[in-house]
């Protein structure tokens, strides 16, 4: 059992990666004319410090999903959690959102770990994600430029993200029963929900609010990168348009990764800052990128842990 266990794990894995590079370079095919219509200035220093700002992100994800786990009961070796948050991670890319849930399953079982509370973990960061990254995009949405913004200073754009992170802290409680049951419908099994103390809870979901500040800043480096300083957007819009964008992607889960409506998201909301073209090709550059990224990451991790002395 274990042996065919550990045959469905590599063939998953081969299929996340295969579909990640296909979307990949499928992109870049498809829209090569968009790509081609605004020209490339890459500028090595903003893109690096992009890249590496991104997948830090990344590995601190990967850290609080494996500190969740204690809500059920388990523990993992932050080596192992990288290992299978970045290999599955790929796996959505692959049409049907059962494969995701099978390949964290199966990696789950080699890691001797319980599949329920890995997958568990996983929804549960997402939709907390999901939550504060609707209180970051809304507090952030009236910064945005275009016809009907309405003038907020800053602080006061902070002071609703973080009344709007106390939000969630106070809802999520409330609601956790009929999540529990959603859940449970969409892996078509029972999924048990976590119950968290007030207090890390409201740590948690503070937690969370750092990765969409730095996604937001990374994007606005990758802009730079390859635009050059003067066609690129500010900080404020390009961080508010590319949160928005993504928690439009998360929200869209018949989409794969939020394929296509997280690049709609970002051209309608960063169009007046930049004009059109400049948005969709910074859309499809984005995406590109990411997705690089994370195929160039994940088989960073496969070669780790095949190096010679690992016991995977």
């Amino acid at each position: 059992m274990s042996g065919a266990r550990a045959w469905f794990g590599r063939g998953l894995q081969v299929a996340g990666l295969t579909a990640a590079a296909w979307y990949l370079v499928h992109t870049a095919m498809a829209n090569r004319e968009a790509l081609a219509a605004v020209p490339l200035r890459l500028a090595v220093g903003p893109f690096v410090v992009a890249s590496l700002l991104t997948i830090g992100t990344y590995f601190f994800l990967v850290r609080t999903w494996a500190g969740s786990l204690r809500w059920w009961g388990q523990s993992l070796p932050f080596g192992d959690a990288v290992r299978i948050w970045f290999i599955t991670n790929l796996t959505r890319f692959v049409p049907g959102i059962v494969w995701q849930f099978a390949h964290v399953g199966t990696e789950a079982l080699a890691a001797r770990i319980s599949p329920v509370a890995a997958a568990g973990g996983m929804v549960f960061q997402q939709l907390v994600l999901l939550a504060t990254g609707l209180a970051v995009a809304g507090s952030l949405a009236p910064l945005l430029p275009g016809q009907g913004a309405i003038a907020l200073a800053p602080p006061i754009a902070i002071a609703l993200a973080s009344l709007g992170v106390v939000a969630v802290i106070i809802l999520l409680p409330v609601v956790a029963p009929l999540l529990e049951r959603w859940t449970s419908r969409l892996l078509r099994r029972e999924i048990p929900w976590p119950a968290p103390t007030r207090g890390e809870l409201s740590r948690y979901a503070a937690t969370l609010v750092l990765p969409w500040l730095t996604y937001g800043v990374a994007f606005w480096l990758f802009a730079r990168a390859v635009l050059g300083d003067g066609a690129a957007p500010d900080l404020i819009p390009a961080a508010a348009a590319f949160v928005g964008s993504y928690v439009a992607g998360i929200i869209a889960v018949f989409a794969p990764g939020g394929l296509g409506i997280r690049e709609a998201a970002l051209v309608a909301l960063l169009s007046p800052a930049v004009g059109a073209p400049v948005a969709l090709f910074l859309a499809i550059a984005a995406r590109l990128w990411l997705v690089g990224l994370e195929l160039a990451t994940a088989l960073a991790v496969l070669a780790w842990q095949r190096r010679p002395g690992r016991n995977p």
